[in-house]
């Protein structure tokens, strides 16, 4: 563990502010979890119901690549957040949340489920995994991007529920012929959750197993960037 945190320690030495630009984004899986998170935030009965899901009215729609497949997964042995049952105490089962990039499901508890005319599913998440994709992980798909920004850390932003509205600031480092580049910093990354997992190229095969959310390598096209 100190061995790797010093790595990653030394490779941040002299980063420098990000360009603005239109980019690949390549999305570690220790943090794409958060991305995912954000995106299915307002995925739920209480925000339909309230008017303040980006969700509203999408059930069954098409959003997304058909790369895309995410389930709920309560029953996950060892999972961060298995269980048996909800804080309704509805039984725990498998829930498929995103299914070849369709909305199947979003999490509907008893009393918002009533409101907003939907049959109870579940009243959160739990184990959010994404179904691994291409048979490559992270090394291989900085490789195959060529250019692009590899994001390696969050640092705050905002996201509108309502609209899918974004930015996040970000630190990582620039893709530079199919290898890690020069480290930056004090970058924005903006737009629309929806359109930017529209925008999804690639998953890979490499969830991060040490959280509730497990999610492998992301890989976005035409990203905007914001920095020097």
């Amino acid at each position: 563990v100190a061995k790797e945190a010093l790595r990653r320690a030394v490779d941040r030495l002299g980063s420098t502010k990000g360009p603005t630009t239109t980019a690949t984004m390549v999305v570690d899986p220790q943090i794409a979890g958060r991305l995912l998170s954000r995106l299915l935030g307002p995925a739920n009965a209480r925000s339909i119901a309230q008017g303040r899901s980006v969700f509203a009215d999408k059930l069954g729609q098409t959003l997304f690549p058909a790369m895309l497949n995410v389930v709920d997964e309560p029953l996950l042995p060892g999972g961060m957040a298995s269980r048996h049952f909800d804080g309704e105490g509805i039984a725990a089962k498998t829930l498929p949340i995103i299914t070849a990039g369709t909305l199947e499901n979003v999490y509907v508890d008893t009393y918002y489920g009533k409101k907003a005319g939907l049959a109870p599913t579940s009243g959160g998440t739990s184990n959010l995994l994404v179904k691994p994709g291409v048979d490559k992980g992270l090394a291989e798909l900085i490789q195959d991007a060529g250019e692009g920004i590899y994001v390696t850390s969050w640092l705050g932003g905002n996201a509108d529920g309502t609209t899918g509205d974004f930015s996040f600031g970000l630190r990582g480092h620039l893709i530079e012929k199919g290898a890690i580049g020069r480290p930056v910093s004090e970058m924005n990354v903006t737009g629309n959750l929806l359109e930017l997992f529209g925008r999804l190229a690639v998953v890979g095969n490499d969830p991060w197993p040490y959280r509730a959310v497990q999610v492998p390598t992301l890989v976005f096209d035409g990203v905007q960037f914001s920095g020097a």
